[in-house]
């Protein structure tokens, strides 16, 4: 890396069809250990697939997707100390009883309500 880096999350597992969702987050690296990953951005046409080994840095804020398309492990770095992201939420595939899917906390960040 060229500069410092701050981990964010050093092994985050994300289960096959499950997504990590950021909210304003340019800046953010995203590296696969393990699996490969699907990761859209808002206003941005690319889709970017990474296997295990490969990483991506978020060139915009908005909404980002990263889907896992199967088993998968990830860590998070950012060029800030504090304040990454606006969010960062894993929502689950299997949600329960109907219910839709509830993020759950990553790297120490709270999801925001929209």
């Amino acid at each position: 890396m060229e500069r410092d880096e701050y981990l964010i999350e050093g092994a985050l597992p994300l289960a096959r069809s499950e997504e990590l969702r950021i909210v304003d987050g340019r800046g953010l690296l995203i590296h696969v250990w393990q699996g490969s990953l699907w990761i859209t951005q808002e206003g941005d046409r690319r889709d970017i697939v990474l296997e295990a080994g490969g990483s991506f840095r978020l060139d915009r804020n908005g909404v980002a997707l990263a889907k896992a398309w199967d088993d998968a492990v990830l860590a998070l770095a950012s060029p800030r100390e504090k304040r990454p992201a606006h969010e960062i939420a894993v929502r689950t595939a299997r949600p329960s009883a109907g219910r839709a899917s509830e993020p759950s906390r990553v790297g120490g960040l709270l999801p925001h309500a929209a």
